[in-house]
């Protein structure tokens, strides 16, 4: 008898831990908790507003000027504004944002300087925003 009591404890912790043990569910807000990508759940599917305005809402952070480092540390001159990108290729400065309708966008992602040096090239200076069309 005091046999099967202690199975039935045993088990009721393994049950308790193996729920404890379980991963999450996945949140139900669409929005994406990496700050540097923009991601399709975020981006409406109709309206006018251009590719500019939805990065301004939601990460306005990708479009402030960025203050460089020289060498000793020292904060020097405000680096260029990041460099459009897409499919790898520079397509322009941030006003070609204005140019595209934010429907059209499956993605778009923030790299930052270093990174978009790393990714792109020396020439990005000032960060990259690639974007991505639906369908791509």
């Amino acid at each position: 008898m005091p046999n099967s009591t202690f199975r039935r404890m045993l088990a009721s912790v393994l049950v308790a831990l193996t729920a404890a043990c379980a991963p999450a569910a996945a949140p139900a807000n669409p929005i994406s908790s990496n700050r540097s990508v923009i991601t399709d759940a975020e981006i409406p599917m109709t309206g006018t507003e251009s590719a500019f305005d939805l990065i301004q809402r939601l990460r306005p952070e990708y479009l402030r000027a960025k203050p460089t480092q020289t060498y000793t540390g020292a904060t020097s001159n405000v680096a260029p504004p990041p460099s459009v990108v897409l499919n790898g290729q520079r397509i322009g400065e941030l006003a070609y944002l204005r140019q595209i309708s934010a429907p059209t966008l499956s993605m778009i992602r923030y790299y930052n300087i270093e990174e978009g040096k790393r990714k792109f090239g020396m020439q990005y200076g000032g960060g990259v925003i690639e974007i991505k069309y639906r369908g791509q």
